[in-house]
């Protein structure tokens, strides 16, 4: 009578759980480097987001010297192309309230609510987003005198 000594594993167990376990790292892996783009995604729309406010107040001074388009950049990552066009602007007013002086300013000052695109890119190490905003923009400006 032979008897066998079983003691080990046979060539195909070895071989299923190979494959098992190359699966598992594969998923775990392909897991792993998802929630990384996700991450670095999030931090491009934050990082965006953040440097929106000091954006916004540059476009208004423009606006306020009366440019209806520009560029600029914000940091070293982060740039930002714009375009206004004037909805609606009110006559002539002839005299404003100075906060400095408390007394009034005379001049020919207008008010203009102007529509503004703003198209904010944020290049990072392994991702550019690209947002564009779209808001009104109520100014108040002096208006020059031409001769």
């Amino acid at each position: 009578m032979i008897s066998f000594n079983s003691k080990g594993f046979t060539l195909i167990e070895v071989l299923i759980s190979g494959l098992i376990l190359f699966s598992v790292l594969s998923a775990g892996t392909l897991a792993y480097k998802s929630s990384i783009m996700v991450i670095d995604k999030f931090i491009a729309i934050i990082k965006a987001a953040d440097a929106l406010p000091q954006i916004m107040t540059a476009v208004k001074d423009d606006l306020a010297a009366r440019k209806l388009e520009g560029n600029g950049q914000q940091g070293k990552n982060i740039t930002y192309r714009w375009k206004a066009e004037t909805v609606e602007s009110s006559r002539n007013i002839i005299s404003s309230y100075d906060e400095i002086t408390g007394g009034l300013e005379y001049g020919s000052f207008q008010l203009s609510l102007d529509r503004v695109s703003l198209i904010l890119s944020y290049h990072g190490a392994e991702r550019t987003v690209k947002r564009l905003y779209e808001y009104d923009e109520l100014v108040w400006f002096k208006q020059k005198f031409r001769r």
